[in-house]
């Protein structure tokens, strides 16, 4: 069978070698004359059959139809009007080609996934303007970019969104549905972990960081689960070392994971691996420009402090190592009073407001007493998470050093006075943001980073005794709130990690 010409209609009619310039060749241009077209890939066959053999009696192509179809009716010439006004034409920027193959389907479990990664990514993140958002943050807007390839961040995904509507719409069903994706979840991450080449994958690491925020949204396990899918992100990150942290999307994880380590630590009193100087050289660049990642560069250092604290209640410690101990701890605290003072070098980044303001915070938690009030009303999102990160480390940080100086040192009364004013100070500062970061306008990013800090406000309150025994209820009233009421048959502990604590209180090791 002979090869079909490719040329243009004229050029073939012609029976000249046309240069098949698109849209009109070259050929036609040059005679003045417009050019017809060309023949599709996929065309019309017109048959006609014998009515006594039922066979084909003649084969031809309906090319009329695909002639002039470049060019617009209005343009086309008079003698050629009647074939042009067939062709029914589109405009330009809408038309598109005869033979385009057609799209795939997208089956219903990937509009499912799609729809409900949205719907978390809506919720979970504030809806407000203001600058850049934190990392941890900004690693949710990652997510419908990434690949649908990876089996287990699929799972993961479907699990965690899941989990979301289900808190959002105090839904027991989809609870239970959310705690077999979650199951399925479990599954891809075991088999991608034991896999050397899929365990080191930037999927693998994001995957397991979402399945510790879906411990934070429907987790029952008492804070187990989330202990030790924190544990797993951390031996991850030891297999992969720190050189291995190069991507924007890498390190969005890295700090994710680094702020679920410092939680941890503050609630275990142990240090993690993230505190050496060779894990502090990843974020050393960024926390040149980003006050975040510069504020938790300070905070992961303090976890080593109570460790160290704590085995001065061993015995066998040297009046050297407690003075160590107290410098370092002074030390520390010094940096974090210099990055504050660089934070507000243009003034405070939040006014003072009353708590009417925030009427959601208030339908949030029912009737509480205004104990607090005026509260903050931070100037941007960010801005409203490293403060309550700073006041929180600072409570910890410099109740633990003023535990060191009045047990090793002897203090002045106008000394304890100063300590306890600035502790309660610290203490209130978080109570105050925490209206602010409780709004549903703020998303569950926002709730869900005021749980430790309200978990060591309520801890500073109680040590006070009777006299703050209303802001020490006010902490665990808000608390309840915030982890989502009536969800569960039995109501989550305001320290969910404090059973993990007590097993692991006898190991002197690294909870890594």
């Amino acid at each position: 069978m002979p090869k079909r010409s490719t040329g243009c209609f004229e050029c073939r009619k012609r029976k000249v070698r046309c240069d098949e310039a698109k849209p009109e060749c070259n050929i036609c241009l040059r005679r003045g004359t417009k050019c017809p077209g060309y023949r599709p890939t996929q065309s019309f066959i017109l048959h006609e059959f014998d009515q006594q053999t039922d066979r084909p009696a003649l084969i031809k192509e309906d090319e009329s139809r695909y002639r002039y179809a470049n060019h617009s009716p209005t343009s086309t010439s008079s003698s050629n009007g009647a074939q042009a006004q067939a062709v029914v034409r589109l405009p330009d920027a809408n038309s598109k080609p005869v033979d385009e193959a057609l799209p795939k389907r997208v089956s219903t479990i990937g509009v499912d996934r799609i729809q409900h990664l949205g719907t978390f990514i809506t919720l979970y993140l504030p809806r407000c303007d203001g600058p850049a958002l934190p990392p941890t943050s900004a690693l949710m807007l990652a997510l419908p970019g990434l690949p649908a390839n990876s089996q287990v961040l699929l799972a993961a995904v479907d699990a965690l969104s899941a989990a979301q509507i289900a808190v959002e719409n105090r839904n027991h069903t989809l609870i239970n549905r959310s705690r077999s994706l979650y199951g399925s979840a479990l599954s891809h991450m075991l088999r991608a972990i034991q896999d050397p080449n899929t365990a080191l994958k930037d999927e693998t690491l994001l995957s397991t960081y979402l399945l510790t925020l879906y411990e934070v949204f429907v987790g029952v396990t008492h804070g187990h689960g989330f202990f030790y899918h924190v544990q797993g992100l951390l031996h991850l990150l030891r297999q992969r070392g720190p050189n291995s942290f190069e991507s924007r999307l890498s390190m969005q994880i890295f700090h994710a994971i680094r702020y679920n380590s410092l939680s941890i630590g503050y609630h275990m009193r142990k240090a993690s691996m993230l505190d050496s100087s060779e894990w502090l050289a990843v974020t050393a660049k960024g926390a040149k420009v980003d006050p975040y990642v510069a504020l938790n560069d300070i905070c992961i250092c303090i976890p080593r402090l109570l460790e160290r604290t704590d085995r001065l209640n061993q015995g066998g410690v040297s009046p050297d190592e407690i003075d160590a101990l107290i410098d370092d701890s002074q030390q520390l605290a010094n940096r974090a009073f210099d990055w504050l003072s660089n934070f507000e070098k243009n003034g405070p980044r939040y006014n003072e407001v009353a708590i009417t303001a925030f009427q959601s915070f208030l339908d949030l938690c029912g009737d509480l007493p205004p104990i607090f009030d005026p509260v903050y009303d931070f100037h941007y999102f960010g801005a409203g998470i490293c403060y309550m990160i700073y006041w929180m480390s600072m409570l910890i940080m410099q109740g633990n050093t003023f535990k060191l100086l009045r047990q090793y040192r002897k203090l002045e009364l106008k000394q304890l006075m100063m300590w306890d004013r600035q502790l309660g100070g610290y203490a209130d500062c978080i109570s105050r943001s925490i209206p602010y970061n409780c709004r549903s306008l703020q998303g569950y990013a926002a709730k869900f980073g005021s749980l430790t800090p309200l978990v060591a406000a309520r801890k500073y309150y109680e040590m006070k005794g009777p006299a703050k025994e209303k802001e020490a209820n006010w902490c665990e009233s808000v608390y309840m709130s915030a982890r989502v009421p009536g969800l569960y048959q039995t109501p989550v502990p305001l320290e969910p990690l404090k059973a993990v604590k007590e097993t692991v209180a006898s190991s002197p090791k690294e909870y890594l």
